[in-house]
């Protein structure tokens, strides 16, 4: 495989974790008669089909764009340089096509994110040691997701780790036609771990109530609301690590059929017992 480049084949379209998301019909892209495609330039035709419908942008004004990595100035901080130009520094790798395909999926998430990083830099600097803050912000944009629920007693199961009860037990509530509970992946590194499943990949997850007709709802709208609920939670309340919920995902019902038997949730090396604190349970 060419070095510049990503086999578009290893991404597989019809995985669980994409059900979700848009993916942007990877298998039907003109592009992909080449099975080898640069990122950066795969991103920007996804953002071309993006724009189409909503003008991706800073909250200085900049559009936002992909770029080669190339780009970012040595010494200039990552986020800092997107805030000043819009520009997001891209390598030829799973990793940050993952990121680049978050970005068309919850943009004003990424977009506060960015805008709170830059902010805390211009505050602090870039240190060896994140502030609480920018931990946060890192840990849930790498590893995040939400689950999202119509029903309090699986949130609250998930929150004490009643594994069985919030995974096992209610497998109809997150397997039916027209679900009652969810889970929306958000980081991108938590996708590029699900390209080789393995039982502890971990998200740090919020918990977020909702009423039984949220799932009515288009997938389009559910990633809007989900978007603008994120992006809001972090730009208004002070937040650090305590507010994820650790889920191990491959207890997710829709994600494997080797979680079918209740032994699955028994190896507490991956479903631990609880903590000290509770994540809190937001409401929609």
């Amino acid at each position: 495989m060419c070095p510049n480049a990503i086999d578009i084949t290893a991404i597989k379209p019809d995985c669980p974790w994409f059900d979700l998301l848009d993916i942007f019909d990877l298998t039907t892209i003109s592009l992909a008669e080449n099975l080898t495609l640069n990122v950066e330039f795969l991103l920007n035709n996804f953002l071309e089909i993006f724009n189409n419908n909503h003008r991706l942008m800073t909250a200085k004004g900049y559009p936002i764009k992909f770029v080669s990595q190339e780009n970012l100035p040595a010494g200039e901080a990552y986020e800092s340089f997107i805030a000043k130009t819009g520009s997001i520094p891209t390598r030829n790798n799973y990793h940050d096509f993952f990121n680049g395909l978050i970005w068309l999926n919850f943009p004003q998430t990424k977009l506060t994110f960015n805008a709170l990083h830059a902010k805390d830099i211009s505050e602090h600097g870039v240190t060896a040691t994140r502030t609480s803050l920018r931990n946060a912000l890192t840990l849930f944009d790498e590893n995040g997701g939400v689950v999202v629920s119509s029903d309090y007693s699986l949130l609250q199961a998930l929150q004490q780790f009643n594994w069985q009860d919030a995974l096992y037990h209610t497998r109809g509530l997150w397997q039916a036609d027209t679900p009652q509970a969810a889970f929306f992946p958000v980081g991108h590194a938590l996708l590029e771990k699900l390209m080789t499943p393995r039982k502890n990949i971990t998200s740090h997850t919020l918990l977020l109530h909702v009423t039984p007709c949220w799932f009515e709802q288009s997938l389009s709208e559910q990633r809007h609301k989900l978007d603008n609920f994120v992006a809001q939670l972090f730009a208004k309340t002070c937040v650090d690590s305590k507010i994820f919920q650790p889920l191990p995902v491959m207890g997710l019902p829709t994600y494997t059929t080797d979680n079918q038997l209740a032994d699955f949730y028994h190896d507490k090396t991956v479903y631990r017992a609880p903590r000290a604190y509770l994540a809190p349970i937001f409401d929609d």
